[in-house]
């Protein structure tokens, strides 16, 4: 598979961590694009902007990635998509729900890291252009009243990993791209969830293909409070991206001057 069959795609709030993250892309798939989305502004909406960016660029696959997710192998990302490509799935996530971080439907899928076939995203019939989003005691809601169905979306539905801490909550649209995630099921996209391996190291969720493979990425969680002593797992989140860093300047060939962003 050649580099420029993959679209990165990073909504950003413009921390420095967007500049680590950005290196590592550009050595690991020098030959691959990479969107930048400005998330600061016009929340939620920002989040589907990408689905417009991708529509003129040429590339297969698409890997939707958070600012504070760092790439830790290509042999494991390109492993991942050909698994997708052999065995037709549409969408590859940690599951929303089961993990450490989160509690939300299992069903969902996290976008933190999220890569997808670009033209299965694109030919749905999922137009958020007029989509209107409002937050309310059971999450988002949207005008087309698009939200979990168990007839509708629980089909098909193989979690193929140990359910770790938190359990789920089905009532609860956690995130607003839900939507997007029901309409795909709804026309029977197949989806795999990755093994969400935690790290103790610095107390992230590690994607995997499955618990004894690899890591694909690091993905710390909390990066609009990276400075804060707030804790987490244990850690303070200060701290957690101090070691972070540290292993990046270490081991992923990235440039200090990130440190002065």
């Amino acid at each position: 598979m050649k580099d420029s069959d993959i679209i990165f795609i990073t909504p950003t709030l413009h921390t420095k961590w967007l500049g680590y993250q950005s290196e590592i892309i550009k050595n690991l798939f020098p030959g691959s694009t990479h969107i930048i989305v400005d998330g600061r502004q016009n929340w939620p909406y920002a989040w589907f902007y990408w689905m417009d960016e991708i529509k003129n660029i040429p590339g297969k696959w698409f890997v939707h990635i958070d600012e504070d997710c760092f790439l830790e192998s290509k042999e494991q990302l390109l492993r991942l998509i050909q698994k997708m490509e052999d065995e037709d799935y549409s969408l590859s996530a940690v599951s929303d729900g089961f993990h450490h971080y989160r509690g939300a439907n299992g069903t969902a899928i996290n976008s933190f890291f999220m890569v997808g076939k670009k033209d299965d995203f694109l030919e749905s019939d999922f137009n958020h252009s007029d989509m209107e989003f409002n937050f309310d005691g059971r999450g988002w809601r949207n005008n087309k009243n698009i939200s979990f169905d168990p007839a509708k979306h629980l089909h098909s539905f193989p979690y193929p990993h140990e359910k770790m801490e938190n359990g789920e909550d089905t009532s609860y649209e956690q995130e607003p791209y839900y939507s997007l995630l029901w309409k795909l099921r709804e026309e029977g996209k197949k989806f795999y969830y990755l093994y969400p391996q935690f790290d103790e190291r610095f107390k992230s969720t590690n994607p995997r293909i499955d618990s004894n493979s690899g890591d694909i990425a690091i993905h710390m969680w909390y990066a609009r409070t990276w400075e804060s002593p707030m804790d987490v797992h244990g850690m303070p989140n200060v701290e957690r991206y101090r070691r972070l860093e540290e292993y990046l300047l270490k081991n992923k060939s990235v440039s200090s001057k990130n440190t002065n962003d």
